[in-house]
């Protein structure tokens, strides 16, 4: 069995990116999408469903596309110069004008993991009675111990973890509710405006781009790096 599924998605047949030698590559592609599964977010996005119902689902679909243009230039970044949007930053742009940019995204860094602390520690609360401070120290050492280990294959491991657990969650709360699909769709491609919705449509809008997440894109080797065109191949699957 194993041998069939390497003859039809291995290497040989795919030109060296079959989808079982992607798969084993596309744990930085995961590392970045847990930027975009955090309180912050699900609170927009549940305010914006429990106020205007279906009307704003065209902000997530504009912002979804604007997400896919940003973080692929990002990510093409990585691969041609071997650096981050942060330390392309400070390399290519005047020292005054990179420190204040460096500056807005250390200040969009903070503010969303205090979001991030924040949920945690109220999820602890919900599920044990810990007092919100408490948990925000657990939740804080936690992830500190976890940085300060530099394991990158262990942290990689445990994020894909918590993304399973989080997507397999809303799926089932997908299959308990009762979806108008028509609506919905259409709500996906027509713009509106109710009133009121500005400032849930900008956070919804902020929730999805994620500016900081830019600064964590995948990081590639140097463009002569494309002389091994596995390697380079592996880059952009796990940018995709």
């Amino acid at each position: 069995m194993l041998n069939h599924l390497k003859q039809h998605f291995g290497s040989r047949r795919t030109g060296g990116h079959g989808g079982l030698d992607i798969a084993r590559h596309i744990g930085p592609g995961l590392l970045v999408t847990v930027g975009f599964i955090d309180p912050g977010n699900w609170a927009s996005n549940m305010a914006a469903g429990s106020q205007f119902g279906y009307a704003l689902l065209w902000i997530v679909t504009l912002s979804t596309i604007m997400l896919i243009v940003l973080q692929h230039n990002a990510a093409h970044l990585g691969i041609a110069t071997g650096t981050c949007l942060a330390e392309a930053t400070t390399h290519y742009l005047p020292r005054i004008v990179g420190r204040a940019v460096l500056a807005s995204a250390y200040l969009a860094t903070i503010a969303t993991a205090m979001a991030e602390v924040l949920g945690g520690a109220i999820a602890l609360q919900m599920l044990f009675g810990l007092p919100v401070r408490a948990g925000c120290v657990i939740v804080a050492a936690v992830s500190m111990a976890m940085l300060m280990t530099s394991s990158y294959k262990r942290a990689e491991q445990w994020i894909i973890a918590f993304v399973g657990v989080v997507g397999l969650s809303f799926l089932a709360e997908l299959a308990l509710v009762k979806v108008d699909w028509p609506q919905a769709a259409s709500s996906w491609i027509t713009p509106s405006m109710p009133t009121g919705s500005a400032a849930i449509i900008v956070s919804v809008l902020g929730a999805v781009v994620m500016p900081h997440n830019l600064f964590s894109a995948l990081r590639g080797h140097p463009i002569h790096a494309l002389r091994r065109p596995r390697r380079a191949g592996y880059r952009r699957a796990s940018a995709l």
